[in-house]
């Protein structure tokens, strides 16, 4: 009896242990976000330990939907811009003159009211001295 009493609680525990993700519905509002940024250097041919934390802002960020479109507006921007939700998660390669940027994003769910997003990218250039490697950390939290 205690067993079938012990596998039935584990599979209703197990039953409601799904994974939350962050959607394009969960973003829309205004959120406050602390973005925090560090620096590896490149030395002797590797990539050094990234420094304690380069780099602080604050940013005020608002997601809405339009038309089954999700857009971004920024405090200091210049007004709302499209954002494509799958290109938040996942990899990204780009050139800018004789700079090589590679990367990856990650958006981390923590509750309904509050995300991480997590960019990590690498750029390297014709002379390798000038390397880095960068990794922000952006966490936001749901102020309406």
């Amino acid at each position: 009896m205690r067993r079938i009493l012990l596998l039935g609680l584990i599979g209703f525990v197990f039953s409601g242990c799904e994974e939350k993700k962050v959607t394009e519905d969960m973003l829309v509002g205004e959120w406050i976000c602390d973005i925090n940024y560090q620096v590896a250097k490149w030395k002797n041919g590797v990539f050094q330990d990234y420094a304690p934390q380069d780099g602080y802002a604050e940013l005020f960020v608002k997601y809405l939907k339009k038309d089954d479109n999700l857009f971004v507006e920024y405090t200091d921007g210049d007004g709302e811009i499209k954002q494509d939700f799958n290109e938040m998660n996942g990899r990204f390669e780009s050139f800018i003159g004789n700079m090589k940027i590679v990367g990856s994003r990650k958006l981390e769910y923590i509750s309904d009211n509050e995300y991480q997003l997590i960019i990590e990218s690498t750029r390297t250039y014709n002379k390798s001295e000038d390397n880095e490697k960068i990794k922000i950390l952006t966490h936001c939290t749901r102020i309406k």
